[in-house]
């Protein structure tokens, strides 16, 4: 009896060390992936700022081309807070309600020239 416990005990202590290097093996493998993951993360996040200021200097090429720089710039901030309500869906009601300082009907006056444009990009990509 007293030898079955000994070999139970031994049994145990090795499976306990073989539970150990693996619980250790499996957590620097996750390390390595997930150091991997935060350099691939890093590196599309620079991609990304590299193309958001690439297209900030574009637009400000273009208004710059167009004269767009002659607009107050209160009066760009309410159009491109307009713009961004439409784009994320926002009707031109609400977005009178949030403005308060035009009607529907001014919002999508105002508006119309860029639905437009995203009309035409839409029925260019599905044609």
């Amino acid at each position: 009896m007293g030898v079955l416990i000994a070999i139970l005990f031994a049994v145990a202590i090795i499976l306990l060390l073989l539970s150990f290097r693996r619980t250790r093996q499996s957590h620097s493998q996750m390390e390595q992936n997930l150091e991997q993951m935060t350099l691939s993360f890093g590196r599309e996040v620079n991609d990304l700022q590299d193309r958001i200021r690439e297209v900030e200097l574009d637009s400000a090429i273009t208004a710059h081309q167009s004269k767009a720089w002659d607009l107050e710039s209160e009066e760009r901030i309410v159009l491109r807070e307009m713009l961004d309500m439409n784009q994320r869906g926002y009707s031109y009601e609400s977005i009178s309600r949030k403005i308060k300082t035009f009607s529907p009907e001014q919002v999508e006056d105002l508006l119309s020239p860029y639905d437009k444009k995203k009309k035409e990009e839409r029925s260019f990509l599905t044609q």
